[in-house]
């Protein structure tokens, strides 16, 4: 449904250390970045899915990055964690989304909602 999208970030090296820290237990990888942006994809396919561009300002966006398993939702949480950003919401189990959907929330350092999901 949705080929790629982008996001506007004011802390582009944070940002870029974060999504790259953040969103490889969710086997996603920068494919090529420069001084103002940075792409992102599966590491199974060539195609960048995501971007970052540094900005002068941001609009606050929620994203949510589909994970393999639970694991990978539970390691994306405790990187952010241990990178000092803030949780938006542990790893666990939200039944008012669907009894089968596993999630975790983190604000990146521009203050994006960022999840990882899997239904399991």
């Amino acid at each position: 449904m949705v080929d790629h999208f982008e996001i506007k970030v004011m802390n582009f090296k944070e940002c870029l250390n974060f999504y790259s820290d953040v969103l490889s237990p969710l086997q996603i990888n920068v494919k090529w970045s420069d001084a103002n942006a940075a792409g992102f994809g599966r590491t199974s396919e060539k195609n960048v899915r995501f971007l970052i561009e540094k900005s002068d300002k941001v609009q606050n966006c929620h994203i949510a990055f589909s994970a393999p398993d639970k694991d990978a939702v539970d390691s994306f949480h405790s990187r952010g964690i241990a990178r000092g950003c803030k949780s938006n919401g542990a790893a666990g189990f939200r039944t008012h989304y669907a009894p089968n959907y596993y999630a975790a929330f983190l604000f990146d350092p521009d203050g994006n909602n960022i999840e990882a999901v899997v239904y399991i």
